[in-house]
């Protein structure tokens, strides 16, 4: 009888251990601060983005930009969507650019804020997903 109790209360213990060793590992699983992603590959990015065309207008200053861009899409249904809303993005391209003077485009801090405000706009017409970030890619202004 002796034995019996002595295996009983081992192998309650070894339970007992196992319970708080699931309880533990799960519980850190849980409640343990979320990474972020890791950066997408180039192959990844390559699957999300949008190719503006070339684009060529007036600033408010009598000169002119030629301009193109990048456009990063959230996931493959946006960027189809972003595909067939082009002519929206190129006139919201246009009006945000021919607002611009010559200062306004010339340095990094306004291609940030050109991007941007670009980026905020052109979410306001998506429907399926969003644009995570506008690279300029091409300008030249004359």
């Amino acid at each position: 009888m002796g034995k019996n109790k002595a295996v009983t209360i081992m192998l309650s213990m070894v339970v007992a251990i196992g319970l708080i060793g699931a309880a533990g590992y799960f519980g850190f699983q849980y409640f343990s601060p979320k990474t972020e992603a890791s950066e997408p590959t180039a192959e990844e990015l390559d699957k999300l983005m949008v190719e503006t065309e070339e684009i060529t207008t007036n600033l408010a200053d009598k000169s002119y930009v030629k301009i193109k861009f990048k456009i990063q899409a959230d996931n493959k249904d946006a960027k189809k969507e972003l595909e067939k809303r082009l002519f929206q993005v190129n006139n919201l391209i246009i009006y945000e650019i021919s607002n611009k003077k010559t200062e306004e485009l010339s340095g990094q801090k306004g291609l940030i804020s050109l991007e941007d405000t670009l980026q905020s706009e052109i979410n306001k017409v998506m429907l399926d997903g969003k644009v995570v970030r506008v690279y300029t890619t091409q300008k030249i202004i004359q």
